[in-house]
């Protein structure tokens, strides 16, 4: 069953923020499945575009990966704001 995670890109790499794990978790986004017969590396989504965004992935985590990873939502600069604010104060 997948699951919906959110977070931030900065410098291309996802920052994890909710659900939480603890510390602050970097994880990369791939389009392959955890069963696929190819390495994670080569689905892994290019996140330029959603660079200092927050974004809500679908898929399933584990070993640093997002798997079947989807973007279902992007927030504007004041969502973005809101998203660092709540979950990095937190931590």
């Amino acid at each position: 069953m997948s699951r919906v995670f959110i977070g931030i890109v900065e410098r291309g790499v996802f920052e994890l923020l909710f659900p939480r794990s603890g510390s602050p978790s970097f994880v990369r986004l791939t389009s392959t499945g955890m069963q696929d017969s190819v390495p994670p590396e080569n689905g892994e989504l290019n996140l330029v575009e959603y660079e200092q965004t927050a974004i809500a992935v679908e898929g399933h985590v584990a070993d640093g990966w997002i798997y079947c990873a989807s973007v279902i939502d992007t927030g504007e600069p004041i969502v973005t704001a809101l998203v660092k604010r709540l979950f990095r104060q937190e931590q």
